[in-house]
């Protein structure tokens, strides 16, 4: 049986200004991609989905969040070893609290939504985007082997 790892990330709308919340995510050893995100991380053993969000989120930002609704997942699956990840995407534009300016994971700041293309994403955050802005997709599945991905298949 192949072993699965759960991940979540949530894309915060400040609706009035037109704006989401970001994090620059930091390159380390344990994560070795960096650029534009959305805050996020692991689900904890014995932990929803939903309240696994919410923790992350508040790690990440300082924000508590709420009302979150489901934006789609991602299904990476590895050729070689057989290993999933699935990361479950929400949203929301209920939040509350003193943001954050910085946490070990990066920076995290409010970027207007008419300028997220421009920003140095990181990598696949493009597919993401399109789950999350895209109400008619629902998935985006790709293979990796360790020397890159396939190509998602996007439904």
């Amino acid at each position: 049986m192949p072993e699965v790892l759960l991940l979540n990330m949530c894309m915060i709308i400040d609706e009035k200004q037109k704006r989401v919340l970001v994090q620059d995510k930091v390159k380390t050893k344990v994560s070795d991609w960096g650029g534009i995100t959305f805050p996020g991380g692991h689900v904890e053993a014995l932990e929803c989905l939903i309240d696994s969000t919410i923790r992350e989120v508040f790690e990440e930002t300082g924000l508590t969040i709420r009302d979150l609704t489901h934006s789609g997942i991602v299904h990476w699956e590895h050729t070689d070893n057989q290993k999933r990840w699935l990361i479950f995407l929400y949203k929301t534009s209920t939040y509350s609290g003193t943001l954050l300016d910085q946490t070990e994971e990066g920076k995290v700041y409010w970027v207007p939504v008419d300028e997220l293309l421009n920003q140095p994403l990181a990598p696949d955050m493009l597919t993401y985007l399109k789950l999350f802005f895209n109400d008619e997709l629902n998935e985006a599945y790709a293979t990796w082997n360790g020397m890159g991905n396939s190509a998602f298949i996007l439904r």
